[in-house]
Protein backbone atom coordinates (compact mmCIF):
# COMPACT_ATOMS: atom_id res chain seq x y z
CA UNK A 1 0.00 0.00 0.00
CA UNK A 2 0.97 3.57 -0.94
CA UNK A 3 1.61 6.10 1.88
CA UNK A 4 0.63 10.02 0.86
CA UNK A 5 2.07 12.54 3.02
CA UNK A 6 -0.73 15.47 2.65
CA UNK A 7 -0.25 19.04 1.81
CA UNK A 8 -2.90 21.13 2.48
CA UNK A 9 -2.66 24.63 0.55
CA UNK A 10 -4.63 27.90 1.15
CA UNK A 11 -2.75 31.26 0.25
CA UNK A 12 0.21 30.12 -0.44
CA UNK A 13 0.88 28.23 3.39
CA UNK A 14 0.38 24.61 4.52
CA UNK A 15 -3.10 24.36 6.59
CA UNK A 16 -5.54 21.82 7.87
CA UNK A 17 -9.15 22.41 8.20
CA UNK A 18 -11.42 20.33 10.39
CA UNK A 19 -14.23 18.28 8.73
CA UNK A 20 -13.27 20.68 5.45
CA UNK A 21 -14.48 24.25 7.32
CA UNK A 22 -12.92 26.81 6.20
CA UNK A 23 -13.88 28.96 9.47
CA UNK A 24 -11.64 26.09 11.44
CA UNK A 25 -8.13 26.44 10.04
CA UNK A 26 -5.23 25.78 11.14
CA UNK A 27 -2.21 27.48 9.81
CA UNK A 28 1.29 25.47 10.60
CA UNK A 29 3.37 28.04 9.19
CA UNK A 30 5.47 26.09 7.35
CA UNK A 31 6.77 26.44 3.95
CA UNK A 32 5.39 23.82 1.27
CA UNK A 33 8.17 23.17 -0.89
CA UNK A 34 10.68 22.72 2.55
CA UNK A 35 7.75 20.32 3.93
CA UNK A 36 7.75 18.38 0.73
CA UNK A 37 11.56 18.02 0.87
CA UNK A 38 11.39 16.74 4.66
CA UNK A 39 8.80 13.99 3.74
CA UNK A 40 11.12 13.22 0.51
CA UNK A 41 14.09 13.15 2.98
CA UNK A 42 11.83 11.05 5.49
CA UNK A 43 11.92 8.31 2.69
CA UNK A 44 8.37 9.30 1.19
CA UNK A 45 7.97 8.67 -2.58
CA UNK A 46 4.94 10.17 -3.24
CA UNK A 47 2.76 13.16 -2.13
CA UNK A 48 -1.12 14.21 -2.09
CA UNK A 49 -1.66 18.54 -2.59
CA UNK A 50 -4.85 19.73 -2.12
CA UNK A 51 -5.28 23.02 -3.53
CA UNK A 52 -7.79 24.08 -0.54
CA UNK A 53 -8.18 27.70 -1.94
CA UNK A 54 -9.15 26.51 -5.64
CA UNK A 55 -11.45 24.39 -3.80
CA UNK A 56 -13.07 27.13 -2.56
CA UNK A 57 -12.51 29.30 -6.19
CA UNK A 58 -13.51 26.71 -8.05
CA UNK A 59 -9.97 26.87 -9.88
CA UNK A 60 -6.41 25.98 -9.35
CA UNK A 61 -4.25 28.73 -7.12
CA UNK A 62 -1.31 27.19 -6.44
CA UNK A 63 -0.07 25.87 -9.93
CA UNK A 64 3.19 27.56 -8.86
CA UNK A 65 3.84 25.87 -6.03
CA UNK A 66 3.11 22.43 -7.34
CA UNK A 67 5.91 23.16 -10.12
CA UNK A 68 7.93 23.66 -7.29
CA UNK A 69 7.12 20.33 -5.69
CA UNK A 70 6.96 18.30 -8.48
CA UNK A 71 10.58 19.39 -9.64
CA UNK A 72 11.52 17.18 -6.29
CA UNK A 73 10.86 13.57 -8.20
CA UNK A 74 8.46 12.25 -6.22
CA UNK A 75 4.89 11.12 -7.44
CA UNK A 76 2.62 13.86 -6.78
CA UNK A 77 -1.23 13.84 -6.46
CA UNK A 78 -2.92 16.75 -6.65
CA UNK A 79 -6.56 18.16 -6.84
CA UNK A 80 -8.53 21.17 -5.82
CA UNK A 81 -10.81 23.53 -7.83
CA UNK A 82 -10.17 21.35 -11.20
CA UNK A 83 -13.49 21.43 -12.71
CA UNK A 84 -12.74 22.33 -16.58
CA UNK A 85 -10.29 19.94 -18.42
CA UNK A 86 -8.89 23.17 -19.19
CA UNK A 87 -7.80 23.00 -15.46
CA UNK A 88 -6.95 19.59 -15.50
CA UNK A 89 -4.29 19.97 -17.99
CA UNK A 90 -3.12 22.73 -16.30
CA UNK A 91 -2.61 20.78 -13.55
CA UNK A 92 -0.81 18.08 -15.57
CA UNK A 93 1.06 20.62 -17.20
CA UNK A 94 2.30 21.84 -13.93
CA UNK A 95 3.61 18.54 -13.20
CA UNK A 96 1.05 16.59 -11.42
CA UNK A 97 1.32 12.76 -12.16
CA UNK A 98 -2.27 12.24 -11.21
CA UNK A 99 -5.20 14.35 -10.63
CA UNK A 100 -8.63 14.31 -8.18
CA UNK A 101 -11.51 15.23 -9.46
CA UNK A 102 -14.93 15.46 -7.78
CA UNK A 103 -17.39 17.77 -9.05
CA UNK A 104 -16.61 17.82 -12.97
CA UNK A 105 -17.51 14.29 -12.53
CA UNK A 106 -20.63 14.64 -10.32
CA UNK A 107 -22.79 17.37 -12.53
CA UNK A 108 -22.55 15.89 -16.15
CA UNK A 109 -23.76 12.30 -16.20
CA UNK A 110 -21.59 11.83 -19.70
CA UNK A 111 -18.31 13.83 -18.19
CA UNK A 112 -16.93 10.58 -16.39
CA UNK A 113 -16.61 8.68 -19.92
CA UNK A 114 -15.18 11.59 -21.06
CA UNK A 115 -12.54 12.02 -18.47
CA UNK A 116 -11.38 8.56 -17.98
CA UNK A 117 -11.33 8.15 -22.06
CA UNK A 118 -9.20 11.73 -22.36
CA UNK A 119 -7.00 11.40 -19.29
CA UNK A 120 -6.48 7.52 -18.60
CA UNK A 121 -5.05 6.83 -15.34
CA UNK A 122 -3.68 10.27 -14.60
CA UNK A 123 -7.65 11.14 -13.58
CA UNK A 124 -8.71 9.98 -9.98
CA UNK A 125 -11.96 10.60 -9.45
CA UNK A 126 -12.84 12.02 -5.63
CA UNK A 127 -15.77 10.53 -4.12
CA UNK A 128 -15.96 12.54 -0.55
CA UNK A 129 -18.75 11.11 1.73
CA UNK A 130 -20.60 13.05 4.29
CA UNK A 131 -23.10 11.63 6.43
CA UNK A 132 -23.77 8.78 3.92
CA UNK A 133 -23.75 10.55 1.17
CA UNK A 134 -21.49 11.76 -1.61
CA UNK A 135 -20.87 15.31 -1.81
CA UNK A 136 -18.69 17.67 -4.16
CA UNK A 137 -17.29 21.46 -4.89
CA UNK A 138 -15.58 21.38 -1.47
CA UNK A 139 -18.13 19.50 0.15
CA UNK A 140 -20.44 21.89 0.27
CA UNK A 141 -23.17 20.20 -2.46
CA UNK A 142 -24.78 17.03 -1.64
CA UNK A 143 -26.13 13.92 -3.99
CA UNK A 144 -28.20 11.70 -3.49
CA UNK A 145 -25.31 8.38 -4.43
CA UNK A 146 -24.13 6.69 -1.51
CA UNK A 147 -20.50 5.98 -1.81
CA UNK A 148 -20.94 2.37 -3.57
CA UNK A 149 -23.23 3.88 -5.76
CA UNK A 150 -21.30 6.38 -7.24
CA UNK A 151 -17.82 4.01 -6.85
CA UNK A 152 -19.90 1.14 -9.39
CA UNK A 153 -20.73 3.92 -11.40
CA UNK A 154 -17.52 5.28 -12.02
CA UNK A 155 -15.60 1.78 -12.31
CA UNK A 156 -17.67 1.00 -15.01
CA UNK A 157 -16.42 3.90 -17.12
CA UNK A 158 -12.83 3.03 -17.14
CA UNK A 159 -11.05 4.52 -13.91
CA UNK A 160 -8.36 2.71 -12.31
CA UNK A 161 -8.15 4.53 -9.19
CA UNK A 162 -9.96 6.09 -6.81
CA UNK A 163 -9.86 8.42 -4.26
CA UNK A 164 -12.40 7.83 -0.87
CA UNK A 165 -12.90 10.40 1.89
CA UNK A 166 -14.91 10.05 4.72
CA UNK A 167 -15.22 13.69 5.25
CA UNK A 168 -16.62 13.77 8.72
CA UNK A 169 -13.77 12.18 10.13
CA UNK A 170 -11.40 14.98 8.06
CA UNK A 171 -8.96 16.52 10.50
CA UNK A 172 -10.25 15.06 13.71
CA UNK A 173 -7.65 12.52 14.39
CA UNK A 174 -10.58 10.69 15.18
CA UNK A 175 -9.30 7.42 13.22
CA UNK A 176 -10.34 5.78 10.08
CA UNK A 177 -13.53 4.48 8.89
CA UNK A 178 -12.58 0.65 8.62
CA UNK A 179 -16.28 -0.28 7.58
CA UNK A 180 -16.58 2.24 4.64
CA UNK A 181 -13.69 0.74 3.32
CA UNK A 182 -14.49 -3.07 3.73
CA UNK A 183 -17.55 -2.34 1.72
CA UNK A 184 -16.16 -0.37 -1.16
CA UNK A 185 -12.74 -2.79 -1.88
CA UNK A 186 -14.49 -5.84 -2.59
CA UNK A 187 -11.53 -7.54 -3.68
CA UNK A 188 -10.27 -4.62 -6.06
CA UNK A 189 -6.98 -2.79 -4.88
CA UNK A 190 -8.14 0.35 -6.76
CA UNK A 191 -8.97 3.03 -3.39
CA UNK A 192 -6.65 5.38 -1.79
CA UNK A 193 -8.49 6.05 1.87
CA UNK A 194 -8.44 9.04 3.73
CA UNK A 195 -10.05 11.39 6.65
CA UNK A 196 -9.17 11.02 10.10
CA UNK A 197 -6.58 8.51 9.46
CA UNK A 198 -4.31 8.71 12.93
CA UNK A 199 -2.27 5.82 13.90
CA UNK A 200 -0.45 2.58 12.96
CA UNK A 201 -3.35 0.92 13.43
CA UNK A 202 -5.36 3.22 10.93
CA UNK A 203 -2.82 2.62 8.72
CA UNK A 204 -2.34 -1.49 9.16
CA UNK A 205 -6.01 -1.48 9.25
CA UNK A 206 -6.31 -0.26 5.81
CA UNK A 207 -3.67 -2.35 4.69
CA UNK A 208 -5.38 -5.27 5.79
CA UNK A 209 -8.44 -4.44 3.88
CA UNK A 210 -6.67 -4.23 0.64
CA UNK A 211 -6.75 -0.57 0.01
CA UNK A 212 -4.28 0.66 -2.55
CA UNK A 213 -3.46 4.02 -0.97
CA UNK A 214 -3.75 5.72 2.58
CA UNK A 215 -3.52 9.39 2.76
CA UNK A 216 -2.36 11.01 6.42
CA UNK A 217 -2.11 14.57 7.13
CA UNK A 218 -2.85 16.49 10.52
CA UNK A 219 -1.54 13.51 12.38
CA UNK A 220 1.95 14.27 10.98
CA UNK A 221 1.72 17.80 11.64
CA UNK A 222 0.41 16.93 15.00
CA UNK A 223 2.45 14.37 16.54
CA UNK A 224 0.35 11.53 15.92
CA UNK A 225 2.39 9.27 13.52
CA UNK A 226 5.95 9.25 12.25
CA UNK A 227 6.93 9.20 8.24
CA UNK A 228 8.95 6.49 9.67
CA UNK A 229 6.10 4.21 10.82
CA UNK A 230 3.44 5.03 8.54
CA UNK A 231 5.95 4.05 6.23
CA UNK A 232 6.38 0.87 7.78
CA UNK A 233 2.44 0.36 8.46
CA UNK A 234 2.22 0.82 4.90
CA UNK A 235 4.48 -1.89 3.79
CA UNK A 236 3.07 -4.39 6.00
CA UNK A 237 6.39 -4.76 8.07
CA UNK A 238 5.35 -2.54 11.22
CA UNK A 239 3.59 -5.57 13.12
Amino acid sequence: MIFFPAIDLFGGDVVRLTKGDFSKQKNYGLSPLETAKNFLEAGCTHIHIVDLEGAKEGRPCHLNVLEKISSLGMFVQYGGGLRSEGSIRDALSSGADRVMIGSLLFKNDDMPCHIASEFGPAAMPAIDVKAGKVVHSGWLSETDMTPKEALARLRKTGFSIFLVTNTDRDGMMSGTDPELYRELTEGKKDIVAAGGITTVNDIMSLNDLGTAGVIVGKSLYEGGITISDALKAASGSER
